[in-house]
């Protein structure tokens, strides 16, 4: 099966407004926000949408219907990330995982983005429902404290081509400039060594090249501020144009 509708492509710079919408009304609305903006992909983070409440599967393939008959040119990415990596509520793997099925299985879905470090038969039978979609894998990792070092990122990069991951993404916190230099050699690194695209985020106000020019950087696709920001350092893609103007990317 010829797999994803819309892909993020390596070295060529893609926006993504992440929705964390808590209810039905508000999500719906910043799917129209969202795609009036321009965006090249919407991001559903699930774990926003009324936290601690379980959907049905027909209640979230319904959700699912109503976003992507909005976005007439964006990809999806569906995202129910785990507390254990910034999630904003406690849900168990269970939960999470019958909803991530559902996305799957709806084949309205480009990417779901799941952590490289889930529970090991959690991911493997997430990777095997994979297989027999049209719906590719952004594999994720995220530090909120720190910048790994140079050997830590490129093992980490490693690892997420070993696991089968589509995109990779690594999300780390920088505390000094030369965290953000470690993060980006590392990253141009691995991409001169790989085929596949790479997400690569310095998140802080320090980070902000990692958004603005992440194909500079070895990445790709950058996160940018919709109704609200799901990272520290998120810019709106009205200020990432005019900057991308300022430096002549565009």
């Amino acid at each position: 099966m010829e797999k994803a509708f819309k892909v993020i492509s390596k070295n060529t710079f893609a926006s993504c407004i992440p929705l964390i919408s808590a209810n039905r009304n508000e999500l719906l609305a910043d799917v129209e926000v969202g795609v009036a903006n321009g965006c090249d992909f919407l991001e559903w983070r699930r774990d926003h949408y009324r936290q601690g409440d379980i959907l049905t599967s027909a209640d979230e393939l319904a959700l699912l219907t109503e976003i992507k008959k909005r976005m007439p040119n964006q990809g999806l990415i569906y995202t129910y990330r785990s507390h254990r990596e910034g999630g904003v509520f406690k849900t168990s793997d269970e939960v999470r995982e019958a909803a991530i099925n559902t996305a799957i299985k709806s084949n309205l879905v480009d990417y779901v983005d799941v952590e490289l470090h889930s529970e090991a038969a959690f991911l493997e039978r997430i990777k095997a429902l994979l297989k027999t979609s049209h719906t590719q894998w952004v594999v994720s990792h995220h530090n909120f404290e720190k910048t790994p070092t140079s050997a830590e990122i490129s093992a980490i990069y490693t690892a997420m081509e070993s696991a089968g991951g589509d995109v990779l993404k690594l999300a780390v916190m920088p505390n000094s400039m030369d965290d953000i230099r470690q993060l980006m050699c590392a990253t141009l690194n691995h991409n001169g060594q790989s085929l596949k695209a790479v997400i690569a985020i310095a998140m802080g106000e320090s980070g902000g090249i990692t958004r603005i020019a992440p194909e500079l950087c070895g990445g790709s696709l950058t996160y940018v501020a919709g109704a609200g920001k799901t990272a520290p350092g998120q810019l709106s893609l009205e200020e990432i144009i005019d900057l991308r103007k300022r430096i002549a990317l565009i």
